[in-house]
């Protein structure tokens, strides 16, 4: 699931610039960066609390 956050957060990234290039319109496309800054959040918070699982099970 991590890694799946972690994809779409960059394919939203990528999207979000091509956009902001043609249109010559950051933001008009600042919800396509909202929504990365959302899964990237997502992203380091599940990462961080499994990673806190597993210091957790090795005590």
């Amino acid at each position: 699931m991590n890694t799946i956050l972690l994809s779409l957060a960059f394919v939203a990234m990528v999207i979000g610039v091509h956009r902001s290039i043609e249109e010559g319109d950051v933001t008009g496309n600042y919800w396509i960066f909202m929504i990365v800054l959302v899964l990237y959040m997502l992203y380091r918070y599940r990462r961080n609390k499994s990673e806190d699982a597993e210091k957790n099970d090795k005590k």
